[in-house]
Formats: structure tokens, C-alpha cells, sequence
């Protein structure tokens, strides 16, 4: 599934099965181990922490969605192993333990069932199952999850800038910023004055 688009083919080689065990290792690593050291914030910083991780999380689950109703696997477990990387390195901060945690953790599993459905559903009866398997706490008839657009909508983007076809600047400018504002933006940069020295 990893190896390319699916409609595509490609040669099998074994060799690359070493990269998505690796991967799937980091999320049995991340469902099941606890953070190595304790982080202590205020409650502003939580706050944040929480509010990019739900914007992480809900991007990912939108392109995952969009990937599965494509047959786009490889591009759907290149996000899923994006997003795992991300929450390892959230995992030692104050983020975790939040309901914005929790919400990650189980979209993360449920966006894994289709491809990884054994794993997965380990993962999942260890969140929420008890001592014997359930049959209807499956993590399989768990209904897909709905990604919200708010959260899954980028606060910034990057302009990135070009003078006669060469890259000279990126700028992170807000999300809805206007063709207007972007240009004026780009030209008062003082890097990209420097390359068009009076120039149209």
C-alpha cells in the first residue's frame, strides 16, 4: 500500500516492508507508553498546545478521507506516519493527557483500522475495552469519524516568492490573506526588493 499509487504498481521489493514496521512500531510505542518527562505549564500554553494539536489532528483526518474514498494509500499512510511523528514529539509536552489527546489517539487508531486492522484494534481495546474482548466495542464498528473543517483550515500559509522563476523568499502570511495583501506583502519584503532593484 506504501510502495505507490495503487492503480499504478511497482516492483515488490522486501526491503521496504522495514519502514512501515517501523512505523506501526511508533504507534504501538505512542498508544501504549507514557511521555518521558512531565511537563508543567500554565494553563494559556495548554490551551494552545490543545488547539494545534486538534488542528493537526482534523487536517490529517480530512486528508485520510479524501485518500481512502481515492484508493490513494500511499499518500494516506505518508500522512499517518506524518501525523504519528508529530504527536511522538507532542507526547512530552503539556498537550498530553488533554481531551485533545484522547481525541488524537483515537483518531489515530480509527484511521489506522482499515489498513492495520489487527493492530489497530489491539491498540483500541486497550483504550477502551476491559479484560475480555467485546465484540461490540470493536474499533471495526466504530462509525468513520468526521473531520471539522474549522479546525482542519490552516490559521497561516507560506507565499513563497519568485523573481523571474528562482525562489528568493517564503512568507507565512494569514489563510484568507487577499491577492492584494499577498502582493503588497511580498514586494515590502527586503529580500525580494533586492532581486528586482526598481524592476516590474
Amino acid at each position: 500500500m506504501f510502495i505507490g499509487p495503487w492503480d499504478a504498481g511497482g516492483p515488490w521489493n522486501p526491503s521496504g516492508i522495514g519502514g512501515v514496521r517501523r512505523f506501526l512500531e511508533r504507534v504501538w510505542a505512542i498508544a501504549t507508553e507514557p511521555p518521558q518527562q512531565s511537563s508543567q505549564t500554565d494553563a494559556a500554553t495548554v490551551d494552545r498546545l490543545s488547539r494545534e494539536l486538534r488542528h493537526v489532528t482534523h487536517r490529517t483526518l480530512r486528508k485520510v478521507s479524501e485518500d481512502i474514498a481515492a484508493y490513494k494509500w500511499n499518500t494516506l499512510l505518508a500522512a499517518l506516519m506524518e501525523f504519528n511523528n508529530y504527536l511522538m514529539k507532542a507526547r512530552d509536552t503539556a498537550v498530553y493527557g488533554t481531551p485533545a489527546w484522547d481525541e488524537a489517539m483515537d483518531l489515530l487508531l480509527l484511521m489506522l483500522a482499515p489498513e492495520t486492522p489487527h493492530i489497530a484494534e489491539e491498540l483500541w481495546q486497550r483504550r477502551h475495552g476491559g479484560d475480555v474482548f467485546d465484540p461490540a466495542q470493536s474499533i471495526h464498528v466504530q462509525p468513520w469519524p468526521a473531520y471539522e473543517p474549522a479546525l482542519a483550515q490552516a490559521d497561516t500559509v507560506t507565499l513563497v516568492v519568485q523573481v523571474n522563476g528562482k525562489v528568493r523568499d517564503k512568507l507565512e502570511l494569514p489563510a484568507d490573506v487577499g491577492e492584494a495583501a499577498a502582493r503588497e506583502a511580498a514586494l515590502a519584503s527586503p529580500t525580494v526588493q533586492k532581486w528586482l532593484e526598481g524592476k516590474q
